[in-house]
């Protein structure tokens, strides 16, 4: 067994894209939400190996392989379990922990407790701080929100934070950017009299700090922790862990600062992030479109706010999927979302979303821009220009289309071919109902958090009690967990093949269809349940007789069977 943490797989799974892992190695087409191709463990002329994104799973009908990237890395390089995530780790710029311990004890290098214990000291020394706490007031910032996403402030003092470690924590606390030295070798906090943002990972911990000066002579004005082994703003965006906890809406808007994202929130507009002081970048498109199918991207409407629009347009191309919707909202000039959320409220800055501009509609303003169109030398400038877009989108509907547009304004031909779609396979319908309510769990372990205390497994006759039992207490420990990372848990068991093709057995079901999938078999199985447990106690009065407590849980168990 590997002494690798599963915290760290787990880490690992969310940052890798196995698309991405597959797609170096197998030729992929788009097929429906997945992607499939020949493949690369038998010999087939017709593609039956299939990669899902959304669950991060590779699986081939063929030979019945199927697993993590992880797991795809083992089969393909021949490497062993170390090795690949070595590999994998590499990839996502993320160092693998020493394994120089065992049993219940820690590793000394637990990086997320020194952020999660600053994030604390910061919190409390915010109550004290009246300044802060009145720039907030002032900002309609209510004491809830500020709790909400842990603000806080750092003091003005060289070693106010760093003096609440011990020496043997000094390393890590310098590890995760919260301590700095100068030329002579000086140590002293980063932030000093600074209101404090802590940037969470999509499953809340504490990875980083962004710190707002508070003095209006103060430079840098925001200042953000560097580049750690937890830390890579590239891939992070702040907020995101609240967006998924705290909105059911099924688009997410992408803002530039913390304020925006607090400001929204406090309105009651909560699925918003912003990225981190960098330019939106194809890790966070995946990110978003793991989660939501429609991304807003917010922007001030001066000129450095439509200059980032276009390099977010650029990089979402290749990721522009016909599933997926992209816009773009530009605010007034001089606006940006903080001050135009708090001048309109909530129901103004939901009707500036409504009027923000399609994908399709920004690429094209942006290709004739400066062009004259009605011009022959203006249309065929436009086509020429409109290749290197067109070229970047994946092959599918979205592509035909806009190429069509593009033609119809510069009368010149601008063909694309899609690639033809494979057959979908539909479930097996004949699998008793705990295989499937397996399936249903692998695939969206979030579901575990709705069957807490609802079925006595005890009562059933079907195998597989004790592998939902295990689904369910790692789903509790890891409540962001993914589809990939689940079955990470069980690569040893004995049950690791069967799960893994039980992973495919709703592919034909959306998220929609699932969670009503998951509702008849819960009741199915409660029915089963209570029918078997109403057997049990009339056994048992028939043989020796029941006490106070057993004939009042029969009569409950009768009446109930009698409403249904």
């Amino acid at each position: 067994m590997s002494s690798i943490p599963n915290e760290f797989i787990e880490t690992l799974l969310d940052r890798i894209d196995i698309t991405d892992v597959v797609g170096a190695r197998v030729s992929l087409k788009k097929a429906g939400k997945d992607y499939s191709g020949l493949c690369p463990f038998h010999a087939e002329n017709t593609p039956s190996f299939t990669v899902s994104q959304q669950k991060q799973f590779y699986h081939c009908f063929g030979c019945g392989k199927n697993g993590s990237a992880i797991g795809f890395l083992m089969e393909y390089e021949g490497l062993d379990f170390v090795d690949a995530v070595k590999d994998l780790a590499q990839l996502a710029g993320m160092q693998v922990p020493a394994s120089n311990f065992s049993g219940n004890q820690k590793p000394k290098t637990n990086l997320y407790a020194v952020t999660e214990k600053a994030a604390r000291v910061f919190q409390h020394q915010l109550r004290s701080a009246a300044a802060v706490i009145d720039y907030l007031k002032g900002r309609q910032i209510s004491g809830q929100t500020s709790k909400t996403f842990q603000l806080g402030y750092a003091l003005n003092e060289w070693d106010a934070l760093s003096k609440r470690y011990s020496d043997e924590e000094q390393s890590l606390l310098a590890r995760t950017g919260l301590t700095t030295s100068n030329d002579s070798g000086r140590v002293y906090d980063k932030f000093r009299n600074r209101l404090m943002f802590p940037i969470h990972d999509k499953r809340g911990r504490v990875i980083a700090f962004g710190g707002r000066a508070i003095e209006t002579d103060q430079k840098p004005k925001y200042l953000n922790s560097p580049e750690t082994d937890l830390f890579h703003k590239s891939n992070e965006l702040y907020g995101l862990h609240l967006a998924r906890k705290h909105s059911d809406e099924n688009f997410i808007i992408v803002v530039e600062g913390y304020m925006d994202v607090i400001a929204l929130h406090e309105k009651g507009i909560c699925n918003a992030v912003a990225t981190l002081g960098t330019a939106t970048s194809a890790q966070h498109i995946k990110n978003l479109f793991k989660v939501w199918d429609r991304i807003v991207f917010c922007f001030d409407g001066d000129g450095a706010g439509v200059q980032a629009a276009e390099k977010a347009l650029i990089t979402a191309l290749p990721l522009y999927l016909d599933n997926k919707i992209i816009e773009f909202l530009f605010l007034p000039q001089g606006e940006d979302p903080d001050s135009y959320v708090l001048q309109h409220g909530q129901s103004g800055f939901l009707a500036a979303l409504d009027a923000a501009k399609p994908l399709s509609d920004f690429m094209i303003e942006i290709i004739s821009k400066d062009i004259n169109t009605k011009s022959i030398d203006g249309k065929a400038q436009l086509h020429e220009k409109a290749k290197p877009f067109i070229n970047q989108l994946p092959k599918g509907a979205f592509k035909t289309m806009i190429a069509q547009q593009i033609s119809e304004i510069s009368g010149m031909s601008m063909q694309v071919k899609n690639p033809i779609k494979p057959q979908q396979t539909g479930s097996d319908t004949n699998d008793n109902p705990l295989r499937k309510l397996i399936s249903l769990l692998l695939n969206t372990p979030q579901l575990c958090e709705n069957l807490s205390n609802q079925l006595n497994f005890d009562t059933l006759s079907f195998k597989g009690t004790e592998i939902v039992d295990k689904i369910v207490e790692i789903q509790h420990n890891n409540p962001q967990i993914n589809s990939a990372a689940m079955m990470e848990h069980f690569r040893n068991s004995q049950y690791a093949r069967y799960l893994g093709h039980l992973m495919r057995m709703y592919d034909h079901l959306d998220d929609t269809q699932k969670a009503l999938e998951f509702e008849d078999i819960v009741s199915y199985l409660k029915k089963l349940s209570s029918q078997a447990e109403i057997e049990r106690l009339r056994n048992k009065q028939l043989e020796s007789g029941l006490d106070s407590a057993e004939k009042q849980a029969l009569v409950q168990l009768l009446r109930e069977k009698s409403n249904q």
